[in-house]
Parts: structure tokens; C-alpha cells; sequence
């Protein structure tokens, strides 16, 4: 069941005739406005009407609905539309046991107009008989509203029309600066030179076609400094009527010694909060530095201009909940590396691919982290069981195309600075290893934390020495700060290795 509609003007035919039946009163009738885009050079809004049918055997002999509109505020206008069923109704209900509701939209708006909105069914009662309609109220926003303000009867009234006054005393004058409209070249400037005053003083201004901006001198009284600007555009669509634009005194130039005693009111106030703000974080960084000896700069201090960028590859064996995670937050708060790792980037990996993902990496990596598990467990514990239980099949699967991308670069002996194997545990570490990953450095933590951090570090700034600073650099004897933080991070990863290891045993 759909609807045809078309404006109509005058009464509907079926007056003319007498009916045996008609159809019952509509069961309820709304109205709403809802944006549209006119010529795509405009915006404006158009009011959505609804109504819903009763539900009664009348319906059978339903045959249109008749929806009239009249508009009332600067201009008063009437229409109709009818809107005919396709086709004769054979049921009460739509399917779901709903009521039969239809809608149309394409009563244009207007700014600041109210609306009575009206509807009955056809066809109508006959004469002498109660004829049922339903009608509602509507009003509409006025040129200020951000989609009103966009249709062409706002914007012909002036309203994306920004001034932009400044006002400036000279001695004994006002100068009056104002941005011109393509609208109009006719202005008034009023001057009120206290609040309170109820006379301005008025200056009628033409401006030429071409020109942007425009400005007038007002003569006013030397003791005049709480003044405040009105300007009344005379444009052709609303003329005596179109909406006034204020501007209060910006500044007060004094000529009488050759130089300006006080310019932009307001303007030194935020010169000294600037001045202010910049002398307290010069002297907040003057303490800061004679509080710190700036020779013993700890690790878990250090800034880099660029962090280094690591890549962790893990097997399945290595748990990802406990191992893998509290070495990412290691190297994230302890070494200030940006972490990469396959499952924070399951989203990039699924539209690259995952070779084209690991080549990427390869490039933008500073280090390639191959973590290694000194056992083989089959299950986490139940902590993270059921979280890891769909991860293993993808780490051992990621693990093995990293493994044989990176290979060939492995044999390169000027490439190995760039791989780093880490395992957790000093015994049989080697036997979980391939073969080809004997050649990388290894470390064990939490045994070899100091030399992996000092390594870490150096790579870094070998890598990007050409074009970065470094902030901290490394000496032989410089050594992880043994914060508490820091030492419950370490015991973390090392608490769990031995734990998963003796389950083993």
C-alpha cells in the first residue's frame, strides 16, 4: 500500500456527491521539521507530516486524505495537497497487527512563521453531518537558528553577515570601522556614549558597490570611554527592518604628547598573564635542574626525542597474558620504546595481510625482539586459560612466517644488531630456539637486564644519530635504578617463568 500526492485547490470532488459510508476520523496526525538541502547552494528545513489510521471496518471505504497547511507571521499563505491510496484497503492493520501510518514531506518553511497544519479523510461526511479532522500547530525558527540561517529568505535578510566593528576613540572622536554587505551600501551607525543614555548620536552613511570595509569619524565628549556602537543595514529584502548589529570601544589612542597612551583596552592584561606564565616556567625550570644532577640520569628517566621502536615476536609456549604483556610494559615504562606487537594491531593486520605487515614493521622497527621459552607447557593457568586458548594457533603461526621472513636477513652479519633474542630462563634456552636465531645477541632476564637495556638504548642512538638528539646516553657503568616499581615489573616475568616451569616439574 503506497500513496500519491499532488496540491489541489479548492474543495475535493467527493463534496459534490452524497456516500451510503464514510470512513472514520484519522486516529492521529503529527508534524515535524526536519533539514533539507535546497539547489545544493542552500539549506532551509521542510515539515514531515504523519498520520496513522483508525482501526474499524470504515476503512474499506477510504479512498484519500486531505492535508491543508496555513502559514501565519510576515506572510500569510494556504495550500492543500491530497494524497490518494493506490489501492482499496483489505485489512484494518499492516502486518504485525500495526496501524496503517503514512508520511509526506514537502511544505517548504520559513523563518519565524507559525503553521496550522490540518487533515481529514475522504471521502468527507456529508452536508449537515459532524465532518472529523485532526489539526496541530507548528512554528519555526527564527533566522538564527544554524540551519535556518542557511535558507535563502535568511540569508537575503543578512544573517551570514558578520561586521566584525571595531570602534576606537581619538581625542575627541570615535572611529567607527565596519565590514560592508553585498546586500546594501545603506547604514546607520547609532553612538551611545554611556550605558544609560537613551539618545545616540546618529550618522547615516552610503558606501560604494565595490567596497569591503568602510569607516566614519563621530565626534563625542573627552570623558566618553563607556561607549557602545549599533549598526542598522538597509537591505532590500527586509529594509526598515533588518536586524541591528552592536560593538563596544576597543581601544583609546591619546595624540596630545605624539604618542598612544593607551591602546587596545584589554590587550596589555594579556600581555602581562603571558609574561607572567613564561618568568614562572623559566624559574619552575631553573629549580628543577639545580635539584637534579643532571650527570646521573637514570634509565627509567631517560627521554628520547624518538623511543625506540620494538617488534616482539613470540611463540606459543610463552604465556601472552603474564610473559609477553609484562615485558611490553617493561620495555614501555623501564626502556621508553614504543611496543609492537601482533595483537594490538589485529585491525591493520587483517587489511594488510600479515606479510605485508611484518615487512612494514621490519622497516619502521629500531629491534626485532624473538622471545624464547626454555620449556614447552600444553595450558596456561586458569587465569588466562580461557582468554589465550584461540591466541596459540595465531602467536605459533605469526611466530613461524616472522621466523622465515626475517631469516635471510639473519645471515647478514651487518643486519644481526637489529635481532635480539630474550629468554627468561638460563637452562636449555637454546633448545627452543631454530637454528638460526643462535647468531642473534641473547639475553636472559633478569640476569642480563643492565647489558639488554644498555644495548637497547645504544641501537637507538646509532639508528637515528644523523637526525636526533639524544637526551640520556649510556656509559659501561650505568645500570638500571632498582625502583620499586621497576622491581615488581621484574619479578613479575620472573615469578612467572619459575611458576610455569615447576608445573612442568
Amino acid at each position: 500500500m503506497s500513496i500519491q500526492c499532488g496540491f489541489e485547490t479548492g474543495p475535493a470532488h467527493e463534496l459534490r456527491k452524497w456516500h451510503n459510508l464514510t470512513p472514520a476520523d484519522l486516529h492521529n496526525l503529527s508534524a515535524q521539521l526536519i533539514e533539507t538541502e535546497v539547489d545544493t547552494h542552500f539549506r532551509s528545513y521542510l515539515i514531515n507530516i504523519s498520520w496513522s489510521l483508525s482501526m474499524d471496518a470504515s476503512i474499506k471505504e477510504l479512498t484519500a486524505t486531505k492535508i491543508c497547511v496555513m502559514s501565519k507571521g510576515i506572510r500569510e499563505h494556504f495550500e492543500c495537497i491530497r494524497c490518494n491510496y493506490t489501492e482499496k484497503f483489505q485489512s484494518q492493520t499492516m502486518f504485525g497487527n500495526r496501524r496503517w501510518q503514512f508520511h509526506y514531506i514537502g511544505f517548504p518553511v520559513e523563518p519565524e512563521m507559525f503553521y496550522s497544519i490540518s487533515a481529514y479523510n475522504l471521502p468527507p461526511a456529508n452536508i449537515y453531518e459532524d465532518s472529523p479532522s485532526k489539526s496541530i500547530m507548528l512554528s519555526s525558527p527564527g533566522c538564527k537558528d544554524n540551519v535556518m540561517k542557511y535558507s535563502k529568505s535568511c540569508i537575503e535578510v543578512g544573517s551570514l553577515w558578520n561586521p566584525n566593528i571595531t570602534a576606537c576613540k581619538i581625542e575627541a572622536e570615535v572611529e567607527v570601522n565596519f565590514t560592508t554587505s553585498s546586500l546594501g551600501t545603506k547604514y546607520t551607525i547609532l553612538l551611545y556614549e554611556c550605558e544609560k543614555c537613551d539618545v545616540p548620536i546618529e550618522r547615516d552613511l552610503t558606501t560604494k558597490i565595490n567596497e569591503t570595509r568602510t569607516s566614519v569619524r563621530i565626534p563625542v565628549s573627552d570623558q566618553s570611554n563607556n561607549i557602545s556602537v549599533q549598526i542598522i543595514p538597509y537591505f532590500a529584502k527586509c529594509r526598515y527592518d533588518c536586524r541591528r548589529h552592536k560593538g563596544t570601544l576597543t581601544c583609546v589612542q591619546n595624540h596630545s604628547n605624539g604618542s598612544i597612551t593607551t591602546d587596545s583596552i584589554g590587550r596589555y592584561a594579556c600581555f602581562i598573564l603571558v609574561a607572567l606564565f613564561v618568568t614562572v616556567s623559566v624559574i619552575a625550570a631553573v629549580v628543577f635542574f639545580r635539584n637534579h644532577d643532571t650527570k646521573k640520569i637514570f634509565f627509567h628517566h631517560a627521554e628520547l626525542q624518538q623511543p625506540v621502536k620494538v617488534l616482539v615476536i613470540y611463540p606459543k609456549e610463552v604465556c601472552f597474558q603474564h610473559t609477553v604483556l609484562a615485558f611490553a610494559e617493561f620495555l614501555q615504562k623501564h626502556c621508553q620504546s614504543d611496543v609492537i606487537i601482533d595483537m594490538w594491531q589485529k585491525r591493520r593486520i587483517a587489511e594488510q595481510g600479515p606479510v605485508q605487515w611484518l615487512a612494514i614493521q621490519k622497516e619502521i622497527a629500531d629491534k626485532i625482539i624473538f622471545l624464547s621459552s626454555s620449556y614447552s607447557i600444553t595450558e596456561c593457568d586458569a587465569v588466562c586459560h580461557e582468554s589465550i586458548r584461540n591466541h596459540k594457533d595465531n602467536s605459533e603461526c605469526m611466530f613461524t612466517l616472522a621466523f622465515n621472513f626475517f631469516c635471510s636477513d639473519m645471515k647478514n652479519i651487518s643486519s644481526l644488531h637489529k635481532y635480539m633474542v630474550v629468554s627468561f630462563n638460563e637452562k636449555n634456552s637454546k633448545d627452543t630456539l631454530p637454528s638460526a636465531l643462535n647468531s642473534c645477541p641473547k639475553y636472559c632476564l633478569m640476569k642480563d637486564t643492565d647489558t639488554f637495556c644498555r644495548d637497547l638504548s645504544s641501537s637507538n642512538r646509532q639508528a637515528h644519530s644523523t637526525n636526533r638528539k639524544l637526551v640520556c646516553c649510556w656509559s659501561p657503568t650505568t645500570k638500571c635504578i632498582q625502583t620499586e616499581e621497576y622491581n615488581i615489573l621484574c619479578s613479575t616475568i620472573s615469578t612467572r617463568s619459575q611458576q610455569q616451569q615447576n608445573m612442568i616439574l
